[in-house]
């Protein structure tokens, strides 16, 4: 007999002053489902937003379609920008898990929607079990970058998928065998992006004794980086019941999983046909965008990740000044994908070199983060 132990822990970090992540830690009326949602939009919309994909999530029955349940939070927060300007451009980034047997075996299904990710340790191997959705991902997929390029690249953040962004939602699923021992990790990049996957595998390694220790370790080593953003963790180990332990609390149970409808369920194990035509969608994608940033800025435009940026701010120099913009740094067919916000009346040389790879990189920051960035430019 298997059951769950499980633990979550979420904080707005360092830089930030709400928190927009939301979680969902078997509180719901499935108690095997945990889920991580990261919302996107600023001035609190984007805590609007994931509070509702949360909402969802903790409404489904088990064996109710993740599938649909995210359609229905897509339609909720779509609904809700448009009802509340305040709110308008909202959106949330979701990862969700769940568990059960299938066939006496006992499996995880997980779904998500833009960056937050799952990982699976099986002893000291970790991996991931889901793929972003974002540009600087297609170009891992692609093989324009490597995993290591993509972990600092400026735009790494720069999402293709999320939550209230279009009309419809592609949600990616899969169904993976669990065995006593695992443990699965849901995040939000307030983690991903400031803890290297090497770090976060020794944590989670080093530390096998609860669900909570690795967390709030997890969370410290995030914040110990920086902090830049909202920082949420959810560890579920996956434990044998022994015989004298059936009476104890705390835990849940994995009860059967029906077997997967047919649809957009992605399989963890594609077929060799599957790998070639994506090996080969893979490559036609790489020689489209190599070295060619105005297919990047197209596909921006193109896609969520425009309505993303409608809520980014970058910094760049114009005449010597140091000029901020809002929304994303390229043109396409001549049209800006930004406008003036502020002029600094800073010039480029006054500000020290510390401060000036950020400027030159234009890289992207929430209001709130350019705002603290122009006060210590300032001082």
């Amino acid at each position: 007999m298997f059951f769950l132990e499980p633990f979550g822990i979420t904080d707005a970090g360092r830089v930030r002053q709400n928190n927009e992540d939301a979680l969902l830690v078997g509180e719901g009326k499935d108690e095997t489902l945990f889920a991580v949602a990261d919302g996107i939009g600023g001035f609190e919309a984007g805590e609007v937003a994931s509070s509702i994909a949360i909402e969802v999530l903790r409404r489904m029955e088990p064996g109710d379609s993740f599938e649909e349940a995210l359609e229905e939070a897509n339609r909720r927060i779509r609904a809700a920008a448009r009802g509340d300007e305040r709110f308008a451009g909202m959106g949330t980034t979701v990862v969700a898990v769940r568990f059960g047997q299938r066939d006496g075996r006992p499996v995880a299904e997980v779904a998500h929607v833009g960056d937050s990710r799952a990982y699976l340790m099986r002893g000291s191997s970790l991996r991931p079990v889901t793929e972003d959705h974002s540009l600087v991902a297609e170009l891992v997929r692609s093989g324009d970058l490597s995993r290591a390029e993509a972990a600092e690249h400026p735009q790494r953040n720069l999402i293709t998928r999320a939550l209230g962004a279009e009309e419809t939602v592609n949600v990616d699923t899969a169904v993976l065998p669990v065995e006593a021992g695992d443990r699965v990790v849901l995040c939000s990049d307030g983690l991903s992006d400031m803890v290297p996957e090497k770090r976060i595998s020794e944590i989670l390694d080093r530390h096998r004794e609860d669900p909570e220790t690795p967390a709030r370790r997890l969370l410290q080593a995030a914040l110990e980086a920086g902090g830049t953003d909202n920082v949420t963790v959810v560890v579920v180990d996956v434990r044998e019941r022994r015989e004298e332990e059936r009476e104890r609390g705390g835990t849940r149970e994995m009860p059967p999983v029906a077997p997967p409808p047919g649809g957009r369920r992605r399989s963890p194990r594609p077929s060799a046909r599957d790998k070639r035509r994506s090996s080969l969608s893979s490559r036609l994608l790489g020689r489209l965008l190599r070295g060619v940033i105005g297919l990047v800025a197209v596909a921006v435009l193109l896609t969520p990740a425009y309505l993303w940026g409608s809520s980014r701010y970058f910094l760049d120099v114009e005449g010597g000044e140091v000029v901020v913009h809002r929304g994303l740094p390229y043109e396409v067919g001549g049209v800006q994908l930004n406008e003036e916000w502020r002029r600094t009346g800073l010039r480029l040389s006054e500000v020290r070199r510390p401060y000036r790879e950020p400027i030159t990189e234009r890289r992207l920051y929430t209001r709130d983060e350019v705002e603290r960035v122009l006060r210590d430019l300032e001082r």
